[in-house]
C-alpha cells in the first residue's frame, strides 16, 4: 500500500467524521430559530417547561436558558439564563427571533457550535411592555397572535 493510499484513507475517514459546517450566518441561526418556534408553540399550548432547559416557568416568572445544539449556552444581556415576566414570554420570544434573524447572536453561535471555550455576548432583547389582564389572558392572546402571525407567515412582530 503506498503512502498516497494511507493519506487519501485517513483523510477520508477524518472528512467522514467531521461533518461540514453550514458556511452562511443564515444557515447558522435556522437552528435557532426552529428552536424558538419550538418554545413559542410548546408555550402557547401551556407546557411550563421543556426537558432540553430552554425554558421552566415557575409562578410569575419565566427561567429562560437558550442553548444550542452542542450544549453551548447563548447569553442575553451577558446572562445564560433570563427570567422574564410570564405574561411577557411569548413577546420576548418574538423580540429573540428578531434579534436573532438581524444576527445579534452571529458570533455567538459560530463560536458556540465551533467549540470556542467563551461563548458570552452581548446581544440585547428588549423586553416587551406589560399587558393588561391576567397571565392566562395575555398567553391566550399571545397564542392567537402567533397562530394568526403563522397563518400569515410573518413572525408576529410586537
Amino acid at each position: 500500500m503506498s503512502l498516497k493510499n494511507l493519506f487519501d484513507g485517513a483523510v477520508s475517514t477524518v472528512t467522514g467524521l467531521a461533518p461540514d459546517a453550514p458556511s452562511s450566518p443564515a444557515a447558522l441561526r435556522d437552528p435557532v430559530l426552529r428552536q424558538i418556534d419550538e418554545v413559542e408553540a410548546r408555550w402557547s399550548s401551556g407546557e411550563e417547561g421543556m426537558g432540553d432547559g430552554w425554558y421552566h416557568q415557575d409562578g410569575d416568572y419565566v427561567a429562560f436558558t437558550p442553548v444550542l445544539a452542542n450544549g453551548a449556552t447563548l447569553t442575553i444581556d451577558g446572562q445564560t439564563t433570563t427570567f422574564v415576566p410570564a405574561d411577557k414570554f411569548a413577546d420576548f420570544l418574538v423580540n429573540l427571533r428578531d434579534q436573532v434573524t438581524a444576527g445579534a447572536f452571529d458570533r455567538q453561535i459560530e463560536a458556540g457550535l465551533h467549540g470556542s471555550a467563551n461563548v458570552s455576548g452581548l446581544a440585547q432583547v428588549a423586553m416587551p411592555d406589560r399587558r393588561d389582564g391576567s397571565s392566562e389572558e395575555v398567553r391566550q392572546d399571545q397564542s392567537a397572535e402567533l397562530s394568526e402571525s403563522q397563518r400569515d407567515g410573518s413572525t408576529g412582530g410586537r
